[in-house]
């Protein structure tokens, strides 16, 4: 069975990146003020940083990917692929999911993830998939694995202005976080984003976190990577020394960038923090975008 994979930009690749895997990639848009741009094609982090530092007040905004781009994307694929799997992200978080889900109905070739996922957890399944289809599984027996839930994840805002432009922090809960430096703690189960807990001090709160991820590990494990998944924090090689020293010098951690269209949502200067467990099998593949610390 000849298969095409396809993600979206939740995932947090680029186009480049994601055909140099021999995938392709659909973008979740983004608007900036009246410009609407591609997520992972002609907009990621560094635009938005860029951006934001001019203006910490911009107004930007995700949606799902208009039906007549993700037709083109996906369209191109239907005369040489058994089967197109499409990897959006989490249905949880953005209409993406159902929107494909429902173009793509009547096509038996296409399959769309009823995804529980984002980020580097969206290229893992999809490594591990292609493992399971080089050792012979069926098609339907290697995506039974993208049902499985994701290690803890932390997602730590350093400022609150985009979780106040999103709605999801009033104004008055804003000024008094500001004021009495109050972070909140969000963690990602099950495809959902949700409230975990809230600390003070950005810094002191990812150490405090991180301390009891460690303790909870299994540290003998060599297959087990701290990820740090960065929203182009400013202060990012300060803080991989402070979480060096909190976990004993563990050897393998990897910093990867936070896709934009999460990054619109959590705001520059985010931090999420896990530690997952990768396959010697895709390791190097998995690690290929990531940067060693």
């Amino acid at each position: 069975m000849k298969i095409k994979i396809i993600i979206d930009s939740s995932a947090g690749m680029s186009q480049e990146q994601a055909n140099s895997f021999g995938w392709d990639l659909i973008p979740i848009q983004i608007e900036v003020g009246n410009d609407i741009y591609k997520s992972g094609i002609d907009f990621d982090t560094d635009k938005f940083e860029e951006l934001w530092r001019n203006d910490k007040k911009i107004d930007a905004k995700t949606f799902a990917t208009p039906p007549g781009i993700a037709m083109q994307v996906i369209e191109k694929y239907f005369n040489d692929y058994d089967k197109i799997l499409v990897y959006p992200i989490s249905n949880a978080l953005s209409s993406q999911c159902a929107s494909l889900t429902a173009q793509f109905a009547s096509n038996p070739k296409v399959h769309i993830v009823q995804s529980n996922k984002i980020s580097y957890l969206i290229v893992r399944d999809l490594l591990m998939f292609e493992e399971y289809i080089k050792e012979g599984k069926s098609f339907d027996e290697a995506i039974e694995h993208f049902k499985n839930n994701n290690e803890r994840l932390l997602l730590i805002p350093e400022f609150n202005d985009a979780l106040l432009k999103g709605g999801r922090l009033s104004k008055a809960a804003a000024a008094i976080a500001k004021l009495l430096k109050i972070v909140p703690i969000i963690k990602f189960d099950n495809g959902i984003l949700e409230k975990d807990g809230i600390g003070r001090i950005f810094k002191k709160t990812l150490e405090k976190n991180l301390k009891e991820l460690y303790e909870n590990t299994n540290k003998d494990n060599e297959n087990n990577y701290l990820l740090v998944v960065n929203a182009n924090n400013d202060k990012i090689d300060e803080l991989i020394q402070s979480f060096k020293q909190i976990t004993n010098n563990f050897p393998r951690i990897y910093t990867i960038q936070l896709s934009c269209d999460i990054v619109v949502h959590a705001g520059i200067g985010a931090i999420c923090l896990t530690f997952a467990e990768v396959s010697p099998k895709i390791k190097d593949k998995f690690f290929l975008y990531l940067k060693k610390q």
